[in-house]
């Protein structure tokens, strides 16, 4: 009774009442240090990845004129809140809340997670039980609702999302240094498509952007030089700042007016912006189509 009183409290919280000609940005995260005393897997930087990409996200959706919503799962020094909420919550209840969420055709709905993933891409979502998200359910529970869907995955193997997708991915990935050829020209005919159609949108589909291939594991921590890189996951601090966020004054930025935003132009800012041995060591993976979607219009 307790529990489903506490979920309640959270979802009455967050929930706006938003009249239907009015789009969304719905922004679900789940971030988890394992950080409970002693524990070997603990991860030092998925609260301040959910921290810094719910602030940006916020701000570039204010900035487009929509509303915004969030339900932010997090488990910080062993103890587990929804919302600022304690709540011990688990994959079940990230599924509830994504079936319960109000949404239309325009609406855009952001599903990331920031923790460990196991070596067939499910994610960890307790480290000391069988508790696991599988790529099946999720991709399963997000086609079953309606807007314009991103998948944002900083976990080990998390490519595994995208093949389960079943788009064509990447397939730039390295191994032992070297680049392998795997996918790539299978991946050549919708990157051309993309850039023959000027990336039209559609609003359907699930678009998935993962901290590496399938058979890659990710870093909890990067070093390269950049501001304040220890304090974020490797893959999230490039996405936080490709989305805008200011990493010296530690805040929210938006880009010039008339920005745009879409799914592959966040990639390509990931791509050229990250460190190249990262990249080679962790190659971000995305679903590719000869549709773009429309993240943020500014």
């Amino acid at each position: 009774m307790l529990r489903i009183l506490l979920m309640a409290i959270a979802v009455l919280l967050t929930s706006c009442e938003v009249p239907r000609g009015e789009s969304k940005v719905i922004f679900i995260s789940a971030a988890l240090d394992y950080g409970a005393p002693e524990s070997v897997n603990a991860l030092d930087n998925p609260p301040e990845d959910q921290r810094v990409l719910s602030e940006q996200i916020e701000a570039l959706a204010e900035a487009s004129g929509d509303v915004y919503e969030e339900y932010l799962f997090l488990e910080k020094n062993g103890t587990r809140t929804l919302n600022g909420v304690e709540m011990n919550w688990n994959h079940d209840d990230i599924i509830r809340v994504l079936y319960a969420i109000d949404t239309i055709s325009s609406d855009l709905i952001i599903f990331h997670y920031s923790g460990h993933g196991d070596d067939d891409g499910n994610l960890v979502t307790d480290i000391d039980t069988e508790y696991r998200l599988s790529p099946a359910l999720l991709l399963e529970t997000m086609e079953n609702i309606d807007g314009k869907k991103c998948i944002f995955l900083d976990s080990c193997f998390s490519g595994k999302f995208v093949e389960e997708i079943g788009y064509m991915h990447e397939g730039e990935v390295y191994k032992n240094g070297m680049l392998s050829s795997e996918n790539l020209i299978n991946a050549l005919g919708p990157s051309l498509a993309i850039s023959i159609s000027g990336g039209n949108s559609r609003e359907n589909g699930i678009w998935v952007l993962s901290a590496a291939s399938e058979s890659q594991s990710s870093f909890d921590k990067w070093e390269s030089g950049e501001v304040r890189q220890e304090d974020f996951g490797a893959f999230s601090y490039y996405l936080a700042t490709a989305l805008g966020y200011d990493m010296e004054e530690d805040r929210p930025s938006l880009p010039p007016e008339g920005s745009r935003i879409t799914f592959y132009s966040l990639f390509q800012e990931i791509k050229e912006e990250m460190d190249k041995e990262l990249w080679m060591r962790a190659t971000p993976q995305k679903t590719l189509s000869e549709y773009d979607i429309e993240l943020f219009t500014i």
